[in-house]
C-alpha cells in the first residue's frame, strides 16, 4: 500500500512538472499607476414631457332673435327676407397641451489619463479613480 502511494505521488508530481513546462513564459500581476487627469463625460438625455394649461376662448353663437333667451346681449344680424339673427359671444375655458423636450446631462463615465512606468495611457472608466489607479501588468517575451 505504501508503494502504491509513493508511485501515485511520483506520477502526479511528474504530471505537474510537465504542465508547468508547457505553459508560456509569462507573468501577470497588479500594480499602481499615477492618475494625471480624470475628466467626467456627460451625454444629453432627452426626456419629453407633456405640459398643459387652460385658456379662455370667446365663441360666438348665432341664433334667431326670437329664440334668444331674455336679456341676452349680442350683435343683431339682419337677414334679408328672413328673421333677424343675434350673435351672442360667450367665454369658456379650454385645456391645451403640448409636448416639451426637457434635456438633462447624464454622467457616462470618466476619461482617465495615467502614468505607468514612464508612459502615459488613456482609458475610460465608469468611476473616478482618484489619484491612483490599480492596473494589471502582463509580461510576455518579445515575439520575433
Amino acid at each position: 500500500m505504501k508503494r502504491h502511494h509513493q508511485r501515485t505521488t511520483l506520477v502526479l508530481a511528474a504530471a505537474g512538472c510537465a504542465a508547468a513546462l508547457a505553459l508560456p513564459a509569462a507573468a501577470e500581476y497588479a500594480s499602481w499607476a499615477q492618475v494625471t487627469q480624470s475628466r467626467p463625460i456627460y451625454a444629453p438625455i432627452n426626456n419629453p414631457q407633456q405640459q398643459c394649461w387652460s385658456e379662455r376662448v370667446t365663441e360666438t353663437e348665432v341664433m334667431r332673435i326670437d329664440e334668444a333667451p331674455i336679456g341676452v346681449r349680442g350683435r343683431v344680424i339682419d337677414q334679408p327676407g328672413g328673421h333677424p339673427l343675434v350673435a351672442v359671444p360667450h367665454d369658456r375655458e379650454v385645456q391645451r397641451c403640448a409636448t416639451v423636450d426637457t434635456t438633462r446631462m447624464q454622467l457616462q463615465g470618466y476619461e482617465v489619463r495615467y502614468l505607468y512606468d514612464g508612459r502615459e495611457y488613456t482609458t475610460r472608466l465608469p468611476y473616478d479613480p482618484g489619484t491612483r489607479l490599480r492596473v494589471n501588468v502582463d509580461v510576455q517575451p518579445e515575439k520575433r
